[in-house]
Parts: C-alpha cells; sequence; structure tokens
C-alpha cells in the first residue's frame, strides 16, 4: 500500500477511510499520552487508493484527543452484518463494519469488538479474501478478550489495509475503492454524531472536506455500472453528491451546526441502506 504525507491537500479531512476515532480520552493512557497536544492536519499521513487520497486510520486513531472525553459507547451501532450476493455492497460493508470497530475499541467493548472480528471474517469469505484476513480476525477476537486495545487496533487497520491490497492483486480495484469509501461514510457518520450532539467548531473543521469529496466521487462515477448496481448504489452516490455540498465553509468560514446536523441525518441514512436496516 502506497503511503506518503501530503500536506495542504489534508483538509481532504481527518476521517479515515476507515474509520474514525477522535478521542484519546477514550484510549488507554499509553496511547493517550503518544497523542499530540494539537491537531495538524497537514501531517496525517495518507493512503491512495485509486487516486484518492485518504488519511491512515491509525493516525486519526492516537491525533484527536483535542476534543475531549466522548461518548463512545453511544456511538457503538449494534447492527448486525446481513450477507447477500452483492459484492460491491459487501465491500462497502466491510469498510463500515471496520469503522465500527475502531469505535468500539475507543469504548473498549470486549463483546462488540469481538462480534466484529467475526463479521470481518464472514464479509471477507463473501468477498473471497478469507484466508487473507484470518489471522488478523483471529487477533482481534482475542486481543479483545485481553483487553489489549493497542494490539486489536493494529489488527483493524491490518485487516483493512490487508483486504485492499488482496482486492487490487485480484483486480477487484473497484471494490478495493468500496472498502474504503464505506468505511470513510462510517468514520464521517461518527463525528458528525458527536458533533451533533456537542457542536464544536474545531471538531466541524474536520467536516471540511471538499477535495476528498471531489476525489470519491470522480472516482465513483469512473467505476462501471456493474460495480455500483441497484438502488442503494444511487444512494450512495446522491448521498457523495450532498455531502460534497455541505462539506464547505460557509460565508463565516466554519462547517455550521445545522450542515453537521445534514451530514448527521445522510451518514446515518446511507449506513442504515447499507447494513439493510
Amino acid at each position: 500500500m502506497k503511503r506518503l504525507s501530503k500536506s495542504g491537500y489534508i483538509s481532504v479531512g481527518a476521517l479515515g477511510s476507515v474509520l474514525l476515532c477522535l478521542s484519546g480520552a477514550g484510549l488507554p493512557s499509553a496511547l493517550a499520552e503518544q497523542a499530540p497536544k494539537k491537531i495538524n492536519l497537514n501531517q496525517l499521513q495518507v493512503e491512495v487508493i485509486q487516486d484518492v487520497v485518504i488519511p491512515i486510520p491509525h493516525e486519526i486513531f492516537t491525533s484527536l484527543d483535542k476534543l475531549g472525553k466522548q461518548s463512545w459507547r453511544s456511538q457503538i451501532s449494534g447492527k448486525k452484518v446481513k450477507l447477500d450476493t452483492n459484492r460491491a455492497r459487501t465491500a462497502l460493508l466491510f469498510g463500515m463494519v471496520v469503522a465500527d470497530g475502531f469505535i468500539a475499541v475507543q469504548a473498549e467493548d470486549r463483546e462488540e469488538v469481538k462480534l466484529v472480528g467475526k463479521q470481518v471474517l464472514d464479509l471477507a469469505g463473501a468477498l473471497g479474501v478469507k484466508s487473507a484476513v484470518n489471522e488478523h480476525a483471529l487477533s482481534i477476537i482475542e486481543g479483545a478478550n485481553a483487553g489489549e486495545w493497542r494490539e486489536v487496533k493494529h489488527e483493524l487497520d491490518r485487516v483493512r489495509e490487508t483486504v485492499i491490497r488482496t482486492m487490487e492483486e485480484m483486480r477487484d480495484r473497484d471494490f478495493a475503492t468500496l472498502v474504503s469509501i464505506g468505511g470513510w461514510l462510517g468514520g464521517t457518520r461518527t463525528l458528525a454524531n458527536l458533533m451533533a450532539e456537542d457542536y464544536k467548531e474545531d471538531g466541524a473543521e474536520l467536516l471540511h472536506q471538499p477535495d476528498l469529496l471531489a476525489d470519491i466521487l470522480r472516482r465513483y462515477h469512473e467505476m462501471p455500472e456493474k460495480s455500483r448496481p441497484g438502488p442503494l448504489f444511487k444512494k450512495v452516490n446522491s448521498t457523495l453528491e450532498q455531502l460534497g455540498r455541505l462539506m464547505k465553509k460557509g460565508e463565516n468560514g466554519e462547517i455550521s451546526k445545522e450542515s453537521v446536523v445534514k451530514i448527521q441525518r445522510l451518514t446515518v441514512d446511507v449506513t442504515n441502506a447499507v447494513y439493510g436496516s
């Protein structure tokens, strides 16, 4: 996986493909101490998925305690995975499930993290990459049992990276991109939820991502219809286009609380649609 630092462009956002975890306050003390005192969006590492630049989840996990203590348990979705034959949907869902895994780690919820580990195996099987992620998924489950949250965090990153890399090697590049988009939507949903509940200008600033949305939409529209079939993906397209408009700053130079609430509703709605709930 290609990684790089890209200054300036990183207002693409501090929301990972994946997987938004916003606060060192919810981490064990050793991890919280490693987090910087101030978020510097221009120094976050990123990865490139099909020419789309997205911040690496590991960076986000340790960078955002600036927002203070969060109610992570209230962000756990508790949603159950429903498999079907639509591999494009499965790819989106995989990204969202890993995003939910990061939230469960923040909440230090053993049972939810173990459930995520099992869901990762099921989804990887449906994508045809189970053997590549089996070891990582088992490590997630074992780490949750032992309360080794640092290791679980690393394994969540690894399982995502492994699936994306393996699908690219299998020439399933569009599905690799959908994994990344699904994780980003899940992370955006979480940030918008938190900011809707307790609006902070610096937190809302992380939703200022017009460049990232432009890249995601460009890549999404380049996919053939067979890679984004049916009504669900029309909804995803509409959601991304609306988010693109909402993630621009207003006349006062801020992402308003009103925009945050709209982003929250859109991302919750599309998440429910992908999960099939």
